[in-house]
């Protein structure tokens, strides 16, 4: 079988340059070694789409003019879940687009566990006391018997789900779809989430940022929460109105948030959201494991390698219509 004309590009500045070294990328796809190009700079990106079938992206790159620049690229694989950007210029109708969906799925059940246990046992309340040095006791109970609300049922939702189901919580699902879910107690789709919120103790937002997710938890649907509930986002900041929710922890509307998924990142240091009161801000690592994600990652796509040279259908394949 002819070898097939792979460029792996890593972008310097990406989080995960230091994952996708060429070493580790060559001893992890043998069969496209003889095939395989490997690029960090602008030059080697234009000279790797000019005969590229495949292209592997580790972090941001300019794909404009992709038909003039790249004329037998069929498949892109993107090295993380969120592919918006790459969807803003739209790709050429021949050329699949893959993501790293289910990578993040033990370190995603776990953040999200962690988020949620933080918010009930009043983490980000004493962490706001302690900036002060003020002794607040604010004991609280376990969160068995409690409601989350997953907004979003993909890999990171279900992960949330399966380790929230598990500490005895009562969850409810929200999807586009609304398919059952064996971790969930009730399932949602679309709109029908915000029935849900008055009911719920932490809205877990788990959901990729499309046109139609994106600002879809705004002030309406916080004032819905009641005051006691927390907010968890690790999905997309753009999803959540951050202004509307530190707005609510200053005044005491919501008890507290964890954020792994901010509306700028980086966060700038005068940012309000560094003081916002009872709100605990991670800069989106939570869901990054350094040791395993890589490997994991490209085991998939040396999976997804071997079935694009054998004509079958890939794995992890994004829909540009709905956007993941």
């Amino acid at each position: 079988m002819r070898p097939t004309r792979l460029h792996v590009q890593v972008n310097p500045a990406s989080s995960l340059a230091e994952a996708f070294t060429e070493a580790r990328l060559r001893a992890a796809l043998p069969e496209a070694e003889a095939a395989l190009s490997f690029g960090t700079t602008p030059d080697a990106l234009e000279a790797g789409l000019a005969e590229a079938e495949v292209l592997l992206l580790a972090g941001h790159a300019p794909l404009h003019d992709l038909p003039r620049r790249a004329p037998r690229l069929r498949w892109i694989g993107y090295t993380s879940a969120g592919v918006e950007w790459l969807l803003k210029p739209a790709l050429p109708p021949q050329v699949a687009l893959t993501n790293a969906s289910g990578t993040h799925i033990p370190k995603a059940a776990e953040y999200a566990l962690l988020a949620v246990l933080m918010l009930n046992n009043q983490i980000p309340f004493f962490a706001t006391a302690a900036r002060t040095g003020r002794w607040a006791p604010k004991p609280a109970g376990t969160v068995a018997g409690r409601t989350a609300l997953i907004l979003g049922m993909g890999a990171l939702g279900g992960a949330a789900a399966g380790a929230l189901t598990r500490q005895g919580m009562h969850v409810i699902g929200n999807s586009h779809s609304g398919r059952p879910h064996p971790d969930v107690a009730l399932m949602t789709r679309g709109d029908g989430f915000r029935a849900h919120l008055p009911e719920t103790d932490v809205l877990v937002i788990a959901l990729p940022l499309t046109p139609a997710t994106e600002g879809l938890v705004g002030a309406a649907e916080l004032d819905l929460l009641p005051r006691h509930a927390g907010v968890v986002n690790i999905g997309r900041g753009e999803i959540l109105d951050a202004e509307a929710l530190a707005d609510r922890l200053d005044d005491g509307r919501l008890a507290g948030a964890v954020l792994d998924a901010l509306p700028v990142e980086p966060l700038p240091p005068d940012h309000r959201l560094w003081t916002t009161p009872n709100l605990f801000v991670t800069p989106h690592c939570g869901l990054y494991d350094p040791a395993e994600y890589a490997p994991r990652c490209l085991e998939a796509f040396r999976a997804n390698l071997l079935r694009f040279r054998a004509g079958e259908p890939l794995h992890q394949l994004v829909d540009p219509g709905r956007g993941y």
